[in-house]
């Protein structure tokens, strides 16, 4: 997340100075275990910001 999420909402001036916080509060995975083609993971987080 760190990597990749963060870097990307400062790169959005109007939403990043709206944000007071953001804390990733979890996540669910799932994947194709029948023929092992796909996967996919769904982050939720925990977003506070002030306007």
């Amino acid at each position: 997340m760190e990597s990749r999420i963060y870097p990307v909402m400062s790169d959005i001036p109007a939403l990043s100075d709206l944000i007071t916080s953001m804390v990733a509060s979890g996540y669910d995975y799932r994947r194709d275990d029948d023929a092992g083609l796909w996967s996919s993971a769904d982050l939720t987080y925990v977003i506070t910001y002030e306007m």
